[in-house]
């Protein structure tokens, strides 16, 4: 079931899909630190000189580490998954005061390490391209679209080598383009389809 060798692999799986034509003037960003492999090469392959990190951080449930409730970016845009929410019963103050938390104590630590304290590159009227390394339940990834629709970006389009389908059918309504080497049915983790990293 691995669909990669490697990054480099799945980079040049990636690339071979893409419509070089919609790079003209496309601004990139990052949305996870995997996805800094691919932005960076994508933007070098095809002489973007522009980019940026969209620092994004979930939302933990306080009975299970391991989900999560919702996403904050950078631009305090969030995405809430309602049914888990209300499945676990939280209350709103504690969603509310976890993003501002999570927000203080995570994105304002990641902006002043790794941009001085500056806010992302300006999105509005800008087409921007979206990358990462894959995406499961996508709820990084929207909340990152929803960041680009609230800064006013001209058109919003993802590129990433592996994607589960159901997220991908909806990402695909919300974005100009969309460029998924493999659409995966019964999505397991993104690692999983990579033989090494």
């Amino acid at each position: 079931m691995k669909k990669f060798q490697n990054r480099q692999e799945a980079l040049e799986k990636l690339l071979s899909i893409m419509d070089l034509n919609v790079m003209d003037d496309m601004l990139i960003i990052s949305i996870s630190e995997n996805g800094n492999f691919y932005a960076r090469e994508i933007a070098m392959r095809n002489g973007l000189l522009q980019g940026d990190f969209l620092f994004i951080e979930e939302i933990k449930s306080p009975e299970n580490k391991e989900t999560s409730l919702a996403a904050i970016s950078e631009t305090k845009d969030y995405v809430l998954i309602d049914e888990l929410i209300e499945a676990f019963e939280i209350t709103d103050d504690y969603v509310f005061s976890e993003a501002e938390r999570v927000y203080e104590e995570k994105i304002l630590q990641n902006i002043y390490k790794f941009r001085g304290g500056e806010s992302i590159i300006s999105l509005h009227n800008r087409n921007v391209l979206l990358v990462d390394e894959g995406a499961n339940t996508g709820l990084t990834l929207l909340c990152a679209i929803k960041s680009c629709l609230s800064k006013k970006a001209a058109s919003i389009n993802v590129a990433m080598p592996v994607i589960a389908k159901e997220t991908a059918r909806v990402i695909e309504k919300l974005v100009d383009n969309t460029y998924f080497v493999y659409v995966i049915k019964d999505f397991i983790d993104t690692d999983f389809y990579f033989k090494e990293k």
